[in-house]
């Protein structure tokens, strides 16, 4: 999905496929690893926008990837 075309992304299921993830995982997603997703006065569909999605997976990224030594 080519979420910088749109201003929102919404719904767990688009959310989760833009970022790589498990929509049956949004909440947990949200509460513990800080995904930059929300739902109106927490009801109805999560809506995100794709600029904090993509800082949210550079970050993600840069957790999980060993350090690399300096190039030479």
């Amino acid at each position: 999905m080519d979420v910088s075309s749109g201003i929102c992304v919404k719904g767990a299921r688009a959310i989760c496929e833009a970022v790589g993830e498990n929509p049956k995982q949004i909440v947990r997603l949200v509460a513990e690893l800080g995904l930059p997703a929300w739902r109106r006065n927490g009801t109805g569909s999560w809506r995100a926008l794709p600029e904090d999605l993509k800082r949210w997976v550079l970050v993600q990224r840069n957790q999980h990837l060993p350090e690399l030594p300096p190039p030479l």
